[in-house]
């Protein structure tokens, strides 16, 4: 299919925003938007439910099983056996490709664009391994505080984005750039914007808090002006598609697993730096790799796991595709941990352990986490308007990996070899 037109998509994230907290009292513009455009109650994340798996499976339309990135953190073999490494780090892309070859599987956003000529920009003010995952090869531009880089991953001297805090001021300065600049000035065929909020905050106050609602209010805000910047562009709304979400959601942090010393010492494990078998703490959920993935470690441990009451969800062998997770890598188990239904001191459902992640100290008991398949950190929020998308309630189940195809229809470019499926614009379509 040949690309050609106006058209083009413009899509804002919040970052970890649960669409139940969108209310009128919280997010007072999202709250009127999903009233007058479709809004997608039935929206899930992907499995792990991380940022930067996440970020991956927006940019492809494919689940972890395909497009590779299992999760914020994932093991490596560089030489010297496995180990962790943080999938957010500034180099992490390059240790993917030295180490297995590549970075993502199969295709971006960025990559389909370039690939008929047309440019794609995102602005992002997370982790850099969820920046940059969404065009890691460098097809487009993408502009972080960590580096900043156009086609060819060629390196773009940018001091706007090197100066940017994450938080609602850091996001304020990116979300006017992205506005007056991209979406005005530049007018790509696609421009994300990427904010911190309420994620950032989330991490680091109890839900539902007084600071955590000022950043929830703060995020719908940056939303408004990007979409009023839209709809000044295009009033009828026939040419910008505009897409607003989550990645996912969040619950309260209850308690904190030691994963990798239980193994050791249950036996499971030589010794914490051992490459037999390495943890990859992602939050409410752990993936675990192993050196033999065929050998009998694998079941010895899934067994062990199998008999502790903070494990909620366990996937090995064939199970680990259900969950959208690859069957033919060292990663052999993923385990989400088992949450709680009560609300915390502010109001806010949810609670769940966490597996402990040796690269970071800081306790996160009673603040928000996320990275596991309950309710509430699988419920992110989907809202479009335009391009010819007719108001109401879709009540069929969506996905973020229905969010690539639905922008490439829109760019009338082949959207049929992703796991999702362009979402129906009319009332009761399938």
């Amino acid at each position: 299919m040949t690309r050609s037109g106006a058209e083009r998509a413009v899509i804002v994230i919040c970052d970890s925003l649960r669409a139940d907290l969108i209310t009128p009292e919280t997010a007072p513009f999202l709250s009127e938007l999903r009233g007058r455009a479709a809004f997608f109650a039935a929206h899930r994340s992907v499995f792990p439910s991380t940022t930067r798996a996440s970020a991956a499976s927006i940019a492809t339309g494919c689940r972890p099983a395909r497009h590779g990135l299992l999760g914020n953190t994932m093991a490596l073999d560089e030489g010297e056996g496995l180990v962790c490494r943080s999938a957010g780090a500034p180099d992490f892309r390059d240790r993917m490709r030295r180490a297995t070859g590549r970075t993502l599987h199969v295709p971006t956003l960025a990559e389909r664009l370039r690939w008929h000529g047309e440019d794609s920009v995102s602005c992002a003010n997370v982790s850099p391994g969820a920046a940059y995952f969404q065009d890691p090869d460098g097809h487009g531009w993408v502009y972080h505080s960590a580096g900043s880089f156009g086609p060819g991953l060629v390196p773009i001297q940018d001091p706007a984005s090197a100066g940017l805090t994450k938080g609602i001021a850091g996001d304020r300065v990116m979300a006017e750039r992205f506005c007056s600049d991209i979406i005005e000035h530049r007018a790509p065929s696609l421009a994300i914007l990427w904010l911190s909020e309420p994620d950032y905050t989330g991490h680091h106050a109890p839900l539902g808090s007084p600071q955590h609602l000022t950043a929830i209010a703060g995020a719908d805000a940056l939303v408004k002006q990007v979409f009023d910047t839209v709809r000044r562009l295009d009033p009828a709304g026939e040419d910008i598609l505009f897409v607003a979400g989550s990645d996912h959601g969040m619950e309260t942090v209850a308690d904190a697993i030691d994963l990798t010393a239980l193994l050791v010492a249950a036996g499971l494990k030589q010794s914490r730096e051992s490459p037999d078998v390495v943890v990859a703490p992602n939050g409410t959920a752990a993936t675990l790799y192993f050196a033999d993935p065929e050998g009998e470690l694998v079941g010895q441990v899934a067994r062990f796991l199998a008999g502790e009451n903070w494990v909620g969800e366990l996937f090995t062998g064939e199970r680990l595709a259900a969950a959208g997770l690859p069957t033919d890598t060292p990663m052999r188990i993923a385990v989400s941990l088992a949450g709680e239904d009560r609300a915390n001191p502010h109001g806010i459902r949810g609670y769940a352990p966490i597996v402990q992640d040796p690269s970071d100290n800081e306790s996160k008991i009673g603040f928000g986490q996320h990275g596991g398949l309950s309710p509430n950190e699988q419920h992110p929020f989907l809202v479009i308007e335009g391009g010819g998308f007719t108001a109401g309630i879709r009540e069929q189940p969506s996905s973020l990996v229905d969010i690539a195809p639905t922008v490439l229809r829109h760019l009338h470019l082949d959207h049929d070899d992703m796991d999702g499926r362009a979402l129906p614009r009319e009332l009761g379509e399938r």
